[in-house]
């Protein structure tokens, strides 16, 4: 005999939690579903006397005697079915079911890959005990991704990252708490700056010899963050909606990303450089000057591009919050070896002694 759901309760109304917490915090638990052996007549009259919303009813849901999950059937291939033939014969995604423990963001990202309108929760026991709806997911990639975004722009709390990020908090809590939540990793930033200005002074001989050097100091430092924070913005958006994995981040995400500084970095080397040698190259009878000014620019741009993505990449492994931590990273590595390049060609190009 087909069974339908208790379909009474719905959400508890609390404000929605990190999309660490687990799926069961999510879980509604208004779904269609009959036992094995039933017939599709009785499917379909299990829908029409539920009182689910109706997205909810796109699917009927197919268990055992003892609850188990076995799989589903849509609205659509019952209502094209002989009523007297068995649901079984319908039945699809078997494996589709997720425990309960899931974290919020996994199990959205299986649903948005899949198919289905629902996504089935399961506990130990293998008893289906309720669904995650797309709305639902689409609301916990969306608040992933922001999390992603408001701790890469520093206002993160990298001291606990699990909790929720409040805007009420930092915006009127004490001050002490703002500053500690942003003040960590822009030290870093501080840090390497002034490990590129003691690289600058090492080369005070050739910047002095070619003051011409200067004009694009801010250029080779500048580009190469650019690209950087592009790189890095890209990776934590796919990474919070499922579109960069860590499964085949090596060989299709990693790989494109390179691709594609590669790319950036050999069109504004040549751009930069050509002014580099008709601008200041040319008037002050140094054209090796746009060579110099081409190379570096390359080595910042296309160094900066396969870090924005491999500094983040490597804090997920070792299991620490990318956003906020990845740029001052990228930002101090591309400036020194950016500059290394730029004032280490000059030096050999031009003929400065240091």
């Amino acid at each position: 005999m087909a069974s339908t759901t208790l379909d009474t309760r719905n959400a508890n109304g609390n404000p929605p939690r990190p999309a660490r917490d687990p799926i069961s915090e999510r879980i509604r638990d208004e779904f269609v579903y009959v036992t094995e052996g039933a017939k599709v007549a009785q499917a379909v009259e299990a829908v029409r006397r539920s009182h689910v919303p109706t997205g909810q009813a796109a699917v009927v849901f197919v268990t055992n005697d003892q609850g188990h999950y076995k799989g589903f059937v849509r609205l659509s291939a019952l209502l094209r079915a002989e009523p007297d033939s068995s649901v079984d014969a319908l039945v699809d995604g078997a494996g589709l079911a997720v425990p309960e423990s899931t974290e919020q963001e996994a199990a959205a990202r299986t649903l948005q890959l899949k198919d289905v309108p629902l996504l089935p929760v399961i506990n130990a026991n293998k008893r289906m005990i309720g669904v995650l709806t797309f709305d639902d997911a689409m609301d916990i990639l969306e608040q992933e991704t922001t999390d992603d975004i408001l701790f890469k722009a520093g206002v993160g709390d990298v001291f606990n990252s699990d909790d929720h990020i409040r805007s009420e908090k930092l915006t009127q809590g004490p001050i002490w708490y703002t500053v500690r939540v942003r003040i960590l990793f822009l030290l870093v930033t501080l840090a390497g700056g002034l490990i590129v200005g003691g690289l600058i002074d090492q080369f005070e001989d050739v910047l002095g010899a070619v003051l011409a050097l200067a004009i694009f100091i801010p250029l080779v430092m500048d580009m190469g963050g650019n690209v950087g924070t592009q790189s890095s913005t890209i990776f934590a958006r796919g990474f919070a909606l499922g579109h960069i994995t860590v499964k085949d981040f090596w060989r299709r995400n990693f790989a494109r990303e390179a691709l594609v500084g590669l790319t950036m970095a050999v069109g504004i080397a040549l751009v930069a450089g050509t002014v580099a040698y008709f601008w200041q190259g040319v008037p002050n009878d140094i054209p090796q000057l746009g060579v110099v000014v081409g190379v570096a620019l390359f080595t910042s741009v296309f160094l900066a591009a396969c870090l924005g993505f491999l500094l983040p990449y490597a804090m997920v492994k070792l299991g620490v919050d990318h956003a906020p931590g990845a740029d001052p990273f990228i930002t101090t590595i591309k400036d020194f070896s950016g500059l290394l390049v730029y004032f280490s060609m000059a030096a050999w190009l031009i003929g400065v002694e240091m």
